[in-house]
């Protein structure tokens, strides 16, 4: 079975190199220190961090769509990817708890095209509205020949940066309380969310061929289409349960590095 090493990509590298950005990131803690924003360790090394201003309880999470924006670039469909780019962070978020409130976004392209930013936008709104946030800022970066991509169009990497609190009264959910016997609830997605498309891709490569997107699905669609389901966001349901004293003790938002690393 194809696995990610197969597809370029060292899982273990990649941890390494994440625990070294977060052991330099978590010597930074000190600077805020007894002041407003001090992070506290109620979430350390968990999906998001939490920042103490005064009481409330600010948490904060990074993410970004990854590789999937080639099945964008490739069947030219760029309305669903803001489900992708929200269920990312806002999810991230819910698994401590931590009620999404508003998100920047980062948009590094080799040239720029109009309707591809507004299709990418319209769908970030629509999924936005979906989650309950508020699209504050943003960043559009032209970066030539830095970001490359398939075909002749716009190619684009897209990431954002998301911001909620715990709601007051609100436990956070760092799963300390959770014990041997506890009930484990999986939540099912509609397809591949937004991470192992290294692995998709390296497969449908092998399989079908360079224009393997092309290639007829069961239901009558393309591959491309059907990779391109969006992503399902979860946070609304976990804030309601959070809100109607339902908090379960611990969660998971199983991305990157699938069920071991989450």
């Amino acid at each position: 079975m194809e696995g990610l090493a197969g597809s370029g990509i060292d899982i273990s590298l990649c941890n390494s190199c994440s625990k070294l950005a977060y052991s330099w990131a978590k010597k930074s803690f000190a600077n805020r220190g007894g002041a407003f924003g001090e992070p506290i360790s109620a979430a350390d090394g968990s999906f998001s961090n939490i920042m103490d201003f005064g009481g409330l309880k600010i948490g904060m999470t990074s993410d970004g769509v990854g590789t999937k924006v080639e099945l964008a670039e490739r069947t030219g469909i760029y309305e669903t990817l803001g489900y992708d780019l929200v269920a990312m962070v806002a999810d991230d978020l819910a698994c401590n708890g931590i009620e999404p409130a508003c998100m920047s976004n980062i948009i590094d392209a080799d040239i720029l095209e109009a309707d591809v930013i507004d299709g990418l936008m319209k769908g970030l709104h629509e999924a936005a509205k979906f989650a309950g946030i508020a699209v504050t800022g943003g960043e559009i970066a032209e970066l030539g020949k830095r970001v490359a991509g398939y075909g002749s169009r716009m190619h684009f990497n897209w990431c954002a940066t998301a911001i909620g609190f715990i709601p007051p009264g609100s436990p956070v959910i760092d799963g300390k309380k959770i014990v041997t016997g506890d009930m484990v609830i999986s939540l099912k997605s509609r397809g591949f969310r937004s991470n192992g498309f290294s692995i998709v891709r390296n497969v449908m490569q092998k399989t079908f061929g360079n224009e393997w997107h092309t290639a007829k699905y069961d239901d009558g669609r393309v591959w491309g289409e059907v990779l391109l389901t969006p992503s399902l966001i979860y946070s609304p349901l976990i804030v309601e349960m959070v809100k109607k004293d339902l908090s379960p003790k611990g969660a998971a938002h199983v991305t990157g590095g699938g069920v071991p690393d989450n």
